[in-house]
């Protein structure tokens, strides 16, 4: 009769298996070592700024932070809105390449307006790869435990792990089934895994950014990334952990009412009109018209919004790079600082998707810790290189785009 020990031994990359086997005959004990790897995650704090996190010091982050690679500010793509810099950060392009220019916008081909997560429908929308999408068309598993349109099928493909999209998901059972995956078999472990937080961004919207609610939400958040890296250290389970946030926030000063500056009859005579909070959208093919409705939204601005026919639109908004005009406006009304739009009346008091250039309250975090993390702190940059730096760790190939990895040099072990 044999009988068979299995004992597994976690070091820093090995996991050594030793297989004892004992009979009446005098054997060698067989020891097979198996490569380990390490995953790396990937984790939003939706709506916490740099402000905010320089402000009130949350403790994991801090000393994530302190111990890790961070820097001084990271730089959201325009708008500063939640899907443009969520995809940006993943497809290392700017929203004008990945599609997603807005949280809602129209596309003249499709004759449809883009709402958050219509990708789950319609995967045309998205013109661009997410790493998880190269990650497991080259044999590397992904996981999610949400990220914008990250249980859509996209390009034909799904991270082998993930969860469609409920707001109402406790934050605890995200990072629990986070551990669950690294505690995988390594045949079966995800090397990329990505997760989301939208409480600090609610609580800002709902109640401002110095509110004691949104406080609260940040010292929620930090609490529950702590008791995550408390159990993966107690589990001895390495990882290179990555947290951005897609965006700053700044408090409303005033509440345009959108008939107040242009007329409910010119609207109903354009082709289509998007509003956006910090943005209005509009297309219309008749050029005269059009020129008609810019120069009367300008008349009306009275310094607090700006109005761009496409022709004039700043080139850091990199909307001419655009993969299709059918989804660009043909005019963009931008909102200055403290200011938004509303067409019905709602009840809102911080919000974000003002150009990064009029307040410097847009731009949001990044903080990277982990076994081939250095610590180093890096002077500001622009959210599509944190894709570069994902795809370093993760060992995924990408080809030749905005992204670089020149950012993170020597900041790798």
């Amino acid at each position: 009769m044999i009988i068979q020990r299995i004992k597994f031994v976690l070091s820093a990359g090995i996991l050594a298996v030793s297989v004892v086997c004992h009979s009446s005959a005098e054997t060698k004990p067989v020891i097979t070592e198996i490569e380990k790897s390490v995953s790396t995650v990937l984790i939003s704090i939706d709506g916490l700024s740099n402000e905010q996190l320089r402000k009130y010091k949350p403790k994991n982050l801090t000393e994530l932070a302190k111990t890790g690679l961070s820097t001084e500010a990271l730089l959201p793509v325009y708008p500063t809105k939640t899907f443009p810099n969520h995809l940006s950060i993943v497809t290392g392009v700017y929203p004008s390449q990945h599609g997603i220019i807005h949280n809602k916008f129209y596309d003249v081909e499709k004759n449809q307006v883009y709402s958050m997560g219509a990708a789950g429908t319609d995967p045309s929308w998205m013109k661009a790869k997410p790493i998880w999408v190269l990650a497991e068309e080259q044999g590397v598993k992904a996981a999610s435990y949400f990220w914008p349109e990250s249980d859509a099928e996209l390009f034909g493909v799904r991270p082998s792990y993930y969860f469609p999209y409920h707001h109402d998901t406790p934050n605890r059972e995200r990072t629990n089934q986070v551990i669950k995956w690294l505690e995988l078999p390594e045949s079966q472990k995800p090397k990329l895994i990505t997760t989301y937080f939208s409480i600090v961004d609610s609580a800002n919207h709902d109640f401002g950014s110095k509110s004691a609610e949104a406080i609260e939400a940040i010292t929620e958040v930090d609490t529950i990334i702590g008791e995550f890296l408390t159990t993966l250290a107690a589990k001895n389970i390495e990882i290179n952990l990555v947290i951005v946030s897609d965006h700053g926030m700044l408090d409303i000063d005033e509440t345009i009412k959108l008939d107040s500056v242009i007329a409910p009859e010119a609207v109903a005579k354009l082709d289509k009109l998007v509003e956006g909070q910090t943005q209005i959208f509009i297309n219309h093919k008749d050029c005269a018209y059009l020129n008609t409705v810019y120069q009367q939204l300008k008349n009306n601005a009275q310094e607090r919004y700006e109005v761009y026919l496409k022709s004039e639109f700043p080139l850091h908004w990199q909307l001419d790079k655009a993969v299709s005009d059918n989804y660009v406006p043909d005019l963009i009304v931008n909102a200055n600082p403290g200011v938004i739009f509303q067409t019905k009346h709602y009840k809102t008091a911080a919000t974000h998707g003002y150009d990064l250039k009029d307040t410097d309250s847009m731009e949001a975090i990044f903080i990277a810790n982990g076994v081939n993390i250095k610590h180093a702190r890096l002077k500001k940059f622009q959210n599509i290189h944190v894709f570069a730096l994902l795809a370093e760790l993760t060992e995924v190939k990408i080809d030749k785009q905005p992204a670089s990895s020149n950012i993170f040099k020597g900041a790798l072990k």
